[in-house]
């Protein structure tokens, strides 16, 4: 058990078994509505069934399309519908499109309400499911708008990960990789050799998500409020998210943060901040991770990333601030201008890596 403390209330990650496990006890002694990704529903329909036949469950299609207020608006009315009230608890059953949309309801829903989180994609359950966000789309800018608003128990279930695709376990490595880079040289070299049980030992997934929410834990509980340190967990976040938008989302977002954070790597040896070698010894490590998309980094998508970064919340005008590195665990915010530096220096980094 990972207990996380937070200045609404403290909160727990636990492990369960099965999602039979999880949900029997997600459900003990509540009043319970869910909020079910469809796709998740469809897989597990009997455990789901079974356990919450007879309580209020929505199903929700997790695309970046149901994060907006148009969307949004009649879950809000269904769930009021159907008899919500204030002391309900909102059951959340997803990756991170479901998560991102029960934790902005559960923050405003009458101020604020009981919601639990059993996160089904790797991505959520080695990064998201804890540090209290909720991001939500308007028209072309993404995840401008949210919320701090911690579930109040969060329950794995490493086994619903067994169906995933390759790209959602693709994508979730990417994170992980990121918080371990964020935490030092031993971390990255344990990192590595849990990596390469995993080919053999899918149980070894359990290790490393365990040990990315605890790197995380180290952030989110010193700013839970984004203000400062935890600003360092952005590294790979300004590239990445343009790469997300430029591409119209065919790079899964922890792939795009791979590219981000080697992105950011390649600007940092440009800028001198690392030693000659470090981003081509990292690319040689990422480049089984981001490779398969590179059919997506086009002729034309120089223009459409700095758009992208252009409208990114970390914006100051002519320049964008984001996270740079001098090594492994030590990273440092950044202003860059964007035509005299942030434009050289990626048309640069793209015609090396594609």
């Amino acid at each position: 058990m990972l207990e996380i403390q937070s200045q609404f209330h403290p909160y727990c990650v636990e492990v369960k078994e099965g999602l039979k496990d999880a949900l029997t006890q997600a459900v003990k002694d509540k009043t319970v509505f869910t909020l079910v990704d469809s796709n998740v529903f469809h897989l597990y329909s009997q455990p789901i069934e079974e356990v919450l036949s007879d309580r209020p469950l929505l199903k929700i299609e997790a695309t970046e399309e149901q994060k907006s207020f148009e969307r949004l608006t009649p879950i809000f009315l269904n769930l009021l519908e159907l008899g919500f009230r204030k002391d309900c608890t909102l059951l959340v059953i997803g990756g991170g499109v479901i998560q991102d949309i029960g934790c902005f309801i559960a923050s405003v829903l009458f101020r604020g309400i009981k919601w639990i989180l059993i996160p089904t994609t790797l991505l959520a359950q080695c990064d998201s499911c804890i540090g209290s966000k909720s991001s939500i789309n308007i028209q072309n800018f993404k995840n401008q708008i949210g919320t701090f608003y911690p579930p109040h128990e969060i329950i794995l279930v490493f086994s619903v990960l067994k169906t995933l695709p390759s790209d959602e376990i693709r994508s979730g490595l990417g994170e992980i990789i990121k918080l371990n880079l964020l935490a030092g040289q031993s971390e990255v070299q344990q990192m590595k050799i849990n990596l390469q049980k995993l080919s053999s030992d899918f149980l070894e997934i359990q290790n490393l998500i365990l040990d990315a929410l605890n790197i995380k834990k180290r952030y989110i509980e010193r700013d839970e409020f984004d203000k400062g340190i935890r600003n360092i967990l952005n590294y790979g976040h300004t590239f990445g998210h343009a790469y997300e938008s430029a591409t119209n989302y065919k790079i899964p977002h922890g792939i795009a943060v791979t590219l981000g954070v080697l992105t950011a790597t390649f600007f940092s040896e440009r800028l001198g901040m690392v030693e000659s070698g470090y981003f081509d010894n990292l690319q040689e490590f990422l480049k089984p991770y981001y490779e398969p998309y590179n059919q997506e980094l086009t002729s034309n998508i120089l223009e459409l990333i700095l758009g992208a970064i252009k409208l990114d919340k970390k914006n100051t005008g002519r320049s964008i601030n984001c996270i740079l590195t001098r090594g492994e665990g030590k990273m440092e915010k950044v202003s860059l201008e964007l035509e005299n530096q942030v434009r050289p220096l990626l048309k640069e980094f793209l015609t090396v890596i594609c």
